[in-house]
C-alpha cells in the first residue's frame, strides 16, 4: 500500500507529465502537419527537446516539490528518450507508421521516468 503523500505525489506526476505529454505530442503533431514526410526520429527528438522544460519545471515546482537537479533530470530524459527511440523503431520495423508509433513509445516510458526522477533526481 502507497502513503497517502505518495498517492498525490503520483497524481501531481500524472498531471504535469500528462501536460507535458500534451506538450510533446501536440509539438509532434505540428511538426507532423507542417513537414509532410519528416523523419518520425526527428519528430520525437525535437517534441522531446519542447517539452523538457516543462516537464522539469513541472516536477520540480508541482510533483515533487523539491529543487531536483536539472543535469540529473536531463541524463533521465535522455535515458527515457533512448528508450523511446529503441520502441519507436521497433514499432517502425513493424509497419507502424506516423504519429501512432511516437504516441505508443511516448506513453510507454512514463513510468521509468517517474520511478528515477522520484528516487535520483528529486530525492
Amino acid at each position: 500500500m502507497i502513503s497517502r503523500d505518495e498517492f498525490w505525489r503520483l497524481v501531481r506526476f500524472g498531471f504535469v507529465g500528462g501536460g507535458a505529454t500534451l506538450v510533446d505530442l501536440g509539438s509532434s503533431f505540428a511538426l507532423f502537419h507542417s513537414w509532410p514526410g519528416i523523419n518520425e526520429h526527428v519528430v520525437t527528438t525535437l517534441a522531446f527537446s519542447v517539452a523538457f522544460w516543462f516537464s522539469f519545471f513541472g516536477h520540480r515546482y508541482i510533483t515533487f516539490q523539491k529543487q531536483g537537479a536539472v543535469g540529473k533530470f536531463l541524463l533521465v530524459a535522455l535515458f527515457s528518450l533512448v528508450v523511446r527511440n529503441l520502441i519507436l523503431s521497433g514499432l517502425l520495423f513493424a509497419g507502424l507508421s506516423g504519429l501512432l508509433p511516437v504516441v505508443i513509445a511516448t506513453l510507454t516510458v512514463t513510468m521509468l521516468t517517474y520511478v528515477l526522477s522520484r528516487i535520483w533526481v528529486f530525492a
